[in-house]
């Protein structure tokens, strides 16, 4: 990026390609070189403006990862990503995310079957699995239970 060019340019570049956090778009500009004070004005010029938003932001993150993220793992990008706690657990209020449904299809995905007695080890195996993509071990038992009832064809 060219130095003439001042934080608030540089930032309405940014968000050109891709909506970011106030925090992304700190951390981006203060790698550019821009000085705190430099980027303290062009953040409220992106606020009076909602350029900038991350009550929004977060909002547009769980309707758009909702189908395919935990709960946790929603939250635990959007803490990376600078957004605030109440605005995150907002944000999932107003978004159902069906974290049941999700582990039910990567349950299909990776072959489990609800007929079929399961060896201790290849169980630890993909519930660990499903833990690692941030999903409880409640919901795991409750979507393999439920899958017992009503087996996928």
């Amino acid at each position: 990026m060219r130095k003439d060019k001042s934080a608030r340019e540089q930032a309405l570049s940014l968000l050109e390609r891709a909506d970011r956090t106030e925090q992304e778009l700190v951390r981006k500009l203060q790698a550019r070189g821009c000085e705190s004070g430099e980027i303290e004005e062009a953040l409220v010029f992106l606020r009076s403006y909602h350029y900038v938003d991350d009550a929004n932001y977060a909002c547009r993150y769980v309707r758009t990862h909702a189908a395919d993220k935990s709960r946790r793992r929603i939250r635990e990008e959007l803490t990376a990503k600078g957004v605030a706690r109440e605005w995150i657990d907002a944000a999932l209020e107003e978004n159902e995310v069906d974290e049941e449904s999700q582990v039910r299809a990567l349950l299909c995905r990776y072959g489990w079957r609800s007929d079929e007695k399961q060896d201790p080890t290849s169980y630890r195996r993909l519930t660990a699995t499903l833990a690692r993509r941030g999903f409880s071990f409640d919901v795991i038992r409750r979507a393999m239970g439920n899958m017992e009832e009503q087996p996928v064809d």
